[in-house]
């Protein structure tokens, strides 16, 4: 116990301090930051939230066997836990909507797509994961301990034991998990199309009229494609930090 409880340590300090790196360049390059930069300064932050409101808390828990304050805590780290959670499914489908808009938009439509919409895009994130956190609070669905006593989170249990609880947890499923993960999907394989079909365009670079043409779209398509990269790596992290 005491090797995991070192093990979470370590993975806290780097999280914090990988993250805080991360904002510190932001405001440092403010003035040269990109639309993808300030979602993926969102994602950071959210990360940063976990590592800040619930791991300590989590590895004294973990070093004293138990949940330490009852009630009181385990009802502010599931909330912390919830809220940050959706925050960072919801901020990788941004991430994922506005690369296929960018790739998949003519040029004056692309121009809607501005910093001022990316930060409307952010606020609602963050009024989305707030709205399904309180949610628990008021009634609708539980926050409780995990089997194991060293954690809270949603209480799964309630799925089979009130009609409450079911509907919450299956609309809580599909809104914020089945959805999101289906539009990353949807949105990264037809990135990822267009990737495949710009390199068969560009092998018949030499014979084609519009060859100039040809080239941006695959500048932007390759962009998107490191992108995608980026977003996988992205989405893993905030992933596992959800589920710790």
């Amino acid at each position: 116990m005491q090797i995991s409880c070192y093990n979470f340590g370590n993975a806290t300090i780097l999280s914090v301090v990988g993250n805080v790196s991360v904002l510190a360049t932001a405001v440092k390059c403010s003035s040269h930051l990109k639309l993808h930069d300030l979602l993926s300064i969102n994602l950071a932050a959210t990360d940063l939230g976990m590592a800040v409101s619930m791991y300590p808390l989590a590895i004294a828990s973990a070093w004293n066997h138990s949940w330490i304050g009852g009630h009181p805590t385990c009802l502010y780290y599931a909330l912390m836990g919830f809220f940050f959670g959706v925050a960072s499914m919801m901020t990788l489908t941004a991430m994922a909507v506005i690369r296929y808009l960018v790739f998949s938009t003519t040029t004056n439509n692309r121009n809607i797509i501005n910093k001022k919409a990316v930060y409307i895009v952010i606020m609602c994130i963050w009024l989305y994961a707030l709205l399904w956190a309180i949610f628990p609070l008021v009634g609708w669905g539980h926050y409780g301990p995990e089997p194991f006593g060293i954690s809270c989170t949603i209480a799964w249990a309630e799925f089979q034991n009130s009609t409450n609880g079911f509907s919450f947890i299956v609309t809580m499923f599909i809104l914020c998990t089945i959805t999101p993960a289906m539009t990353i999907i949807s949105c990264y394989t037809t990135i990822a199309w267009k990737l495949h079909k710009a390199y068969q365009e560009i092998q018949h670079y030499d014979k084609m009229p519009n060859a100039a043409k040809v080239e941006k779209k695959l500048t932007l398509v390759s962009d998107g494609g490191s992108g995608f990269i980026l977003d996988l790596f992205c989405g893993r992290f905030a992933l596992v930090n959800q589920k710790s």
